[in-house]
């Protein structure tokens, strides 16, 4: 496993020190789950937009083919 320096304030090592406490766990072990769980977070949110783009795209389209009805079906056809 390869060794990561990070500099941090004494808040943060207190903070760092409670979690890996608390969890009955390394430092290291808090740290890496951490990332692990951020870049979980960071795909999920692009893909949350990634729908709600598509679903917007949708709806507009939705709405143009109800309007193209609409105008079809009161043209006296």
């Amino acid at each position: 496993m390869k060794t990561v320096t990070v500099k941090v304030d004494s808040e943060f090592d207190a903070i760092l020190n409670q979690l890996a406490s608390r969890l009955h766990t390394t430092r290291s072990d808090v740290i890496r789950n951490a990332v692990r769980n951020y870049l979980k977070h960071l795909d999920r949110e692009a893909l949350r937009q990634k729908i709600r783009t598509a679903s917007l795209k949708t709806r507009k389209q939705a709405i143009q083919a109800s309007a193209d009805f609409e105008a079809a079906d009161s043209d006296g056809l």
